[in-house]
């Protein structure tokens, strides 16, 4: 059975996020490893050592109770879109958030991470700041970033940005999956910059995924990110997935102005997968 990570910190964009996670979960057949990490404070200054040990103390009985008091709420949110039937864990980890997320992956053998994001605070400072960028694409996993205000709806057409690299048919072998199981269609969306474009190649994968809910859309423009941005909303895309390929992808795709025009013009959860290396 495959696994997913969701870290939370129960807040109502975490709470939205965690029904993406339950819906992907039975769409693939996973388990749901609810995680909340929380860090115990810097403390400076001339204070004794015991009262120290008492401010970690009441910070980790308060992280516990916090933790204990939300997991009815989730498990409610579960049974409320008969989804309780999804197999949950659930950690409750002290220490460095990037830390314990890169641990628990590896220690469960984790196999998709999901996540609600706020473009001023939570996670997404946490995870796609300039400075963890590197951190992220190490993961080497997928990752479902669900943004503020998004509440699942369904997923009725899944976008998928391709560069027909064979690498790519990873994760739409996955898509098919979660296609099928919701009764969606996948647009694969291809971006000439310049106006040439190898035909026979969209054959060959016309061909290979006629028996799928596939359909492939070709976009001409020399801005890719302008052209994504088109694509969501000429197809009222509810779920864009991409397949990211080097540093500079996440540098273009978390940029302020590539988040801002998504806020303006559509919200649309983002699934990326990893490059895998031959």
């Amino acid at each position: 059975m495959k696994k997913i990570l969701f870290p939370t910190d129960f807040s109502e964009t975490a709470n939205n996020a965690f029904l993406y996670a339950l819906n992907l979960a039975k769409s693939i057949d996973a388990q749901v490893y609810i995680m909340h990490v929380y860090e115990l404070p810097m403390i400076t200054g001339s204070l004794s050592a015991g009262l120290i040990q008492n401010v970690y103390e009441t910070v980790e009985m308060g992280s516990f109770e916090n933790f204990k008091d939300n997991i009815p709420q989730l498990r409610k949110i579960a049974e409320d879109n008969q989804l309780s039937e999804i197999p949950m864990k659930f950690i409750l980890e002290e220490g460095n958030f990037l830390y314990i997320l890169r641990e628990t992956i590896e220690e469960e053998s984790v196999d998709f991470v999901v996540m609600g994001t706020d473009g001023n605070t939570g996670f997404e400072k946490m995870l796609f700041g300039s400075h963890t960028i590197n951190v992220i694409t190490s993961l080497k996993i997928p990752i479902l970033s669900v943004p503020q205000g998004m509440s699942f709806q369904g997923f009725k057409n899944i976008g998928f940005t391709t560069v027909f690299d064979q690498k790519d048919k990873d994760a739409l072998k996955y898509l098919i999956e979660i296609a099928n199981r919701h009764k969606a269609k996948i647009h694969c969306m291809h971006v000439s910059k310049d106006g040439k474009f190898n035909h026979q190649v969209l054959k060959d994968w016309e061909n290979q995924f006629a028996n799928d809910p596939v359909v492939f859309e070709i976009y001409h423009d020399s801005d890719a990110v302008n052209a994504v941005l088109d694509f969501i909303k000429d197809k009222k895309i509810d779920l864009l997935t991409v397949v990211s390929r080097n540093k500079g992808f996440f540098d273009k795709i978390f940029s302020p102005g590539f988040t801002k025009k998504i806020a303006n013009k559509n919200i649309t959860p983002l699934f990326v997968f990893h490059e895998r290396k031959a």
